[in-house]
């Protein structure tokens, strides 16, 4: 949700990649509306999913809706994504997932160590060892 782009620096660099075609800025539709309702009250209402914001509901509901995969960082979605029926099929990849699919050996272990220091995302510990970079 674009609302969510507080500064106007990111708004401008938001523009850019859309611009670019590197950013899906998506409309609002009802069908996904009310599918982004159902997956916000869904996932909030089990304890055993982290809780889910409605722009990161809207985005994996359109996600579904558009057959499109969703990148985020956030655990939720892609906890979501393998739990509740409404999803099923959606895929939902994190960066971990695109640096796997872009590196391996210790050229992915570098970009890890890179990414993170970048960003300050920290990966579990569990899928870097998985792909042996822990």
């Amino acid at each position: 949700m674009f609302s969510e782009i507080k500064r106007e620096p990111a708004r401008s660099f938001a523009f850019a990649l859309a611009a670019e075609r590197r950013l899906l800025v998506v409309p609002r539709l009802e069908t996904v509306d009310a599918l982004a309702l159902r997956v916000l009250e869904l996932v909030n209402a089990d304890p055993s999913l982290p809780p889910i914001d409605p722009p990161e509901a809207y985005a994996l509901a359109f996600a579904k809706h558009a057959g499109l995969p969703l990148l985020t960082d956030n655990a939720s979605p892609k906890l979501a994504s393998l739990t509740l029926e409404e999803l099923k099929g959606v895929e939902v990849l994190d960066s971990l997932d695109v640096l796997r699919a872009l590196y391996s050996g210790e050229t992915l272990l570098r970009a890890v160590r890179e990414f993170a220091e970048d960003t300050g995302v920290r990966f579990s510990a569990r899928r870097l060892r998985e792909l042996g970079v822990a």
